[in-house]
């Protein structure tokens, strides 16, 4: 049932686009705005608070949807949540607008979008690419993952984790330790999107990455900057902007077939719900 719900998730998800608009947080992070308002201290009470949220609220609503309809409530609940934590913007329609800037009459939208994907315009094929991985990751790859190892509450708590990071009330210290909970979150993400692009692409390139970042640090220590370096390794030397854009495009997509195909392969296997 997981894998349908993940599938019919994200063709929803794809399909309807205007869903987006309805992807605000900020309700289930209230309590971290009221506690703080009364504490200011300690620098870790936010990612606490983030953490509580994000396992009781959904567990709650488990709760009432299934003492309601039953099987049928969870699964309802299921496919709502996992569209609602994607996201929260559409990286296809992104990556679209940015590949159509030269024909785009509408400035605010366009750097919105260059906002959103953390991109210079004027940046290098390089970037292009890891802006789309980076885009990847906590759009469509984190959410999937946690959802499918903790349910309901892993998609919740990855997105409420992510939407923590940009409340700017927070002070340096409180944005640390929900960085530190964001790196437990996506180091295993990262690894398996990092295996996924070797298989798909060139996986010679993508091992001396990986090489080359164990000669700077543990190999149990894989930060964001990692996908920075796989970027570089599948964008060919010399590539423009739009080139690596659509390269890193393209390599996400296969990433996720392969995710897909892998999830399907475990289900059949009766290793997966």
């Amino acid at each position: 049932m997981t894998v349908l719900i993940v599938l019919v998730g994200l063709l929803l998800s794809h399909l309807l686009t205007g869903v987006g608009r309805w992807r605000q947080f900020d309700w289930l992070l209230w309590p971290v705005r009221a506690t703080r308002a009364r504490y200011s201290e300690p620098a870790w009470l936010p990612m606490v608070l983030v953490l509580l949220t994000g396992i009781l609220v959904p567990v709650v609503a488990i709760w009432l949807a299934t003492a309601l309809l039953g099987k049928a409530g969870w699964v309802l609940l299921a496919l709502a949540a996992f569209i609602y934590t994607l996201g929260p913007r559409d990286l296809d329609q992104d990556v679209a607008t940015l590949l159509a800037r030269q024909e785009s009459e509408d400035a605010a939208h366009l750097n919105e979008t260059a906002e959103a994907m953390q991109l210079d315009l004027d940046g290098s094929a390089d970037e292009a690419a890891a802006a789309v991985f980076h885009g990847a990751l906590s759009r469509w790859f984190g959410i999937l993952l946690w959802f499918v190892v903790l349910g309901i509450p892993g998609a919740v708590l990855y997105r409420l984790n992510r939407s923590a990071l940009q409340m700017e009330e927070l002070s340096a210290a409180e944005i640390d330790w929900l960085a530190r909970m964001r790196i437990v979150l996506d180091w295993p993400v990262q690894a398996l999107m990092m295996a996924g692009v070797g298989l798909c692409g060139d996986l010679d390139r993508v091992w001396r990455a990986w090489k080359e970042l164990l000669d700077e640090r543990p190999a149990w220590l894989i930060t964001p900057s990692q996908l920075d370096r796989i970027a570089h390794a599948i964008v060919p030397s010399g590539a423009a902007f739009d080139d690596g854009l659509s390269a890193g495009h393209r390599m996400v997509w296969r990433v996720l077939v392969l995710w897909l195909v892998v999830m399907s392969v475990l289900l059949l296997a009766g290793l997966l719900a």
